[in-house]
């Protein structure tokens, strides 16, 4: 062999020992993690032989643990494997490369070996509450709490809170409150604290179907002597429903979590059937163009019309009549554009007796005799 040869052998055989010396190393830094009584050699302070070679300890366990670390005794609510002694199950005693000398890397590794529906769960949905997928003891103390499961607060809302600033702040001022948010498991009757796979982590496919569980029964409200309508009955019998019914989200215009508006609404909406005009007043606008109101004449805005006249703009603008007096908001059946068959007017309560014809239609509510509007005929009249 060369002499050339043979010094590049030796120099990356060098090489070789040093990068494998070095992983070594970091394998070896990575034991660094000890329990104070092991680092310091004194086996004495748990085991009988001095040299901890019998490995037989001076007290049970967790009694044993107790001697140095808080006794959890006096919780409400312990964990399983802490109240069973169990303290190695999760803790190596001597040494380990993870924090606390757990025995796996991460928290979550190590709750779900025995949580193995949540690490099947972890796995197999994309969408996880973040504090869970981050880490269980974000929520759970792992050791001992006064509330259920271990939790570091109340679980049906008291712990929910303690991230989410703003709900706590619209559930606690709003005046007009969700009873979901107060009554049974609170937060929890509509969301799973851990995952669904669905967003919000709702806990039914869509927001419609959630809402739909409570109110298929008429609920009477106690702060304003109110009857809500039995909302799953009216879908079904009306079944020509409006958008976001379709869409399965009620959830577009009603805030969950409570507003300042009528019925939660996002946005203002009249209470009464009378009330003047504004498009920042009807939360209609959202989604529909204002000019249906604003515009006196028009052929674009609103087929509800005398030619141009715009028969809206007199309605609502001129008379000050709200949508909700001729429109249902949910749903309809046998007429055409979410017409309501039958509305109130103060304690009156009538039908609008609409006929709808290709190009314009009629109406004879109690407000005036039967009139008729086509949209190509200006001389009906």
């Amino acid at each position: 062999m060369k002499k050339s040869h043979f010094t590049n052998f030796i120099f990356l055989s060098f090489l070789f020992i040093l990068f494998t010396n070095t992983l070594y190393a970091k394998e070896s830094a990575k034991k660094m993690i000890k329990h104070k009584p092991y680092a310091n050699k004194e086996c004495a302070s748990c085991h009988v032989d001095k040299k901890g070679e019998s490995g037989e300890l001076k007290e049970d366990i967790p009694t044993l643990c107790y001697t140095c670390h808080d006794n959890y005794d006096n919780n409400n609510f312990i964990h399983g494997p802490v109240g069973a002694g169990g303290c190695m199950l999760c803790h190596d005693p001597h040494e380990s490369e993870n924090p606390k000398l757990l025995v796996y890397k991460t928290i979550n590794e190590l709750c779900t070996t025995c949580h193995t529906e949540k690490g099947e769960m972890l796995a197999t949905v994309d969408n996880i509450h973040p504090p869970v997928k981050d880490s269980c003891i974000n929520c759970h103390d792992p050791h001992a709490e006064n509330n259920k499961f271990q939790l570091r607060g109340d679980r049906t809302q008291e712990l929910c809170l303690m991230c989410h600033i703003e709900k706590k702040e619209r559930i606690s001022n709003s005046k007009n409150k969700h009873g979901a948010i107060e009554m049974g498991d609170k937060c929890l009757n509509c969301h799973d604290p851990h995952a669904t796979g669905r967003p919000r982590m709702l806990k039914a496919e869509t927001p419609k179907d959630l809402c739909l569980q409570c109110h298929s029964n008429e609920w009477n409200r106690e702060e304003d002597g109110t009857t809500l309508m039995n909302m799953g009955e009216h879908l079904e019998n009306n079944p020509d429903h409006h958008g976001p019914i379709l869409w399965g989200d009620c959830a577009a215009c009603h805030n969950p979590h409570g507003s300042d508006n009528l019925r939660m609404l996002k946005q203002p909406f009249p209470e009464k059937a009378t009330q003047k005009f504004s498009p920042d007043g009807y939360i209609c606008f959202k989604c529909h163009e204002p000019k249906k109101i604003e515009e006196k004449y028009t052929t674009e805005f609103t087929n509800f019309r005398k030619e141009e006249k715009n028969l809206h703009f007199i309605h609502v603008k001129d008379k000050s009549i709200t949508c909700k007096a001729c429109h249902d908001y949910h749903g309809s059946r046998n007429l055409p554009h979410h017409l309501r068959e039958k509305s109130s007017f103060g304690s009156a309560k009538f039908s609008l007796h609409f006929l709808e014809k290709p190009t314009g239609g009629s109406c004879n509510p109690i407000c005036h005799q039967r009139r008729e509007y086509d949209r190509e005929n200006p001389k009906v009249k």
